[in-house]
């Protein structure tokens, strides 16, 4: 808002500078947990881009870094055994993809939703619900490169409680 930022444009706006404004900004933090995975898997950055961000936090110099470079996407390989995930952006939306190389079981990706409030799903999507609103993640799109480029795969998630998987066949 313009009082928040001590400044305005709008000569009916009677807000001071000095003026206490009250702002509330209500959020709600779930973590997505690997369960039984590499506690130290190799990460591997991707398609960096020509700019870089500045991170002060504080005023500890120890937890300040500068110049650090940008990447639309970081692959943590063998995150399970023969499988990595790739983290990417796409129309500016966070995504992922599990990439199951050969001899590596699907069976193993186990998701534990930490601090959601309900997960459910409907129609073959996953509802995360949470306090300010639902996540929705779109169905599993899933498919096996081959000679003939890519053949579909059928996939649904398996949800029990707040452990999530995937059902292959």
């Amino acid at each position: 808002s313009e009082a928040f930022h001590g400044h305005s444009h709008n000569t009916a706006n009677k807000t001071k500078p000095n003026e206490d404004v009250k702002v509330v900004v209500r959020s709600h933090v779930y973590e997505v947990k690997f369960l039984n995975a590499n506690a130290n898997p190799e990460i591997i950055p991707e398609k960096p881009i020509n700019t870089y961000n500045n991170y002060f936090l504080k005023n500890d110099p120890s937890k300040w870094a500068s110049n650090c470079k940008i990447y639309t996407a970081i692959v943590y390989k063998n995150i399970y055994p023969n499988i990595d995930v790739r983290y990417y952006t796409d129309k500016e939306r966070l995504k992922y993809d599990f990439i199951v190389h050969p001899g590596g079981d699907a069976s193993k990706i186990v998701l534990y939703f930490d601090g959601a409030d309900d997960l459910k799903t409907k129609n073959g999507d996953l509802i995360v619900k949470t306090s300010v609103g639902d996540v929705k993640e779109l169905a599993p799109y899933t498919y096996q490169l081959g000679k003939n480029g890519k053949k579909e795969i059928n996939c649904s998630y398996d949800l029990r409680g707040n452990v999530l998987k995937f059902k292959l066949p």
